[in-house]
């Protein structure tokens, strides 16, 4: 392991060289994850959904219910009456959100990985291995 550091940020980076072997293993692994995430992240997208209507059909019932004499007064009776139903739909969402950064961020990586491997087989190639 090699310590570098950052020209950007005069951050200290931690370098480990890879062989052929180890970043073809780094590429199917992170393949791998990606493939795995899609059902998780369906069941994210169901949870998120049925958290919303949970939360609409809530406020519609309070504001059904209210006994207040304004439309104003009903909302925010329904907003109130319907705020556990938007906390647990926002945590849903943002679950949801931070599970798709990782999906991105995994992407990009995978991206820089196989560019890696292509500049490392035509250097093979131009060297006549």
């Amino acid at each position: 392991m090699t310590e570098m550091v950052s020209l950007s940020n005069g951050e200290v980076l931690d370098f480990e060289p890879m062989n052929p072997l180890e970043l073809e293993f780094v590429i199917r692994e992170i393949g791998d994850r990606l493939e795995n995430s899609i059902p998780a992240l369906k069941q994210m997208w169901h949870d998120r959904y049925e958290a919303e209507r949970e939360l609409i059909k809530a406020r519609a019932m309070a504001m059904l219910n209210s006994k207040a004499d304004t439309v104003t007064e009903k909302r925010a009776e329904a907003d109130l009456a319907a705020l556990p139903f938007r906390l647990d739909f926002d945590l849903k969402k943002e679950t949801l959100h931070a599970a798709e950064e990782l999906q991105k961020a995994l992407t990009a990586k995978l991206y820089g990985y196989l560019n890696l491997n292509k500049a490392l087989a035509s250097s093979y190639n131009a060297s006549g291995r």
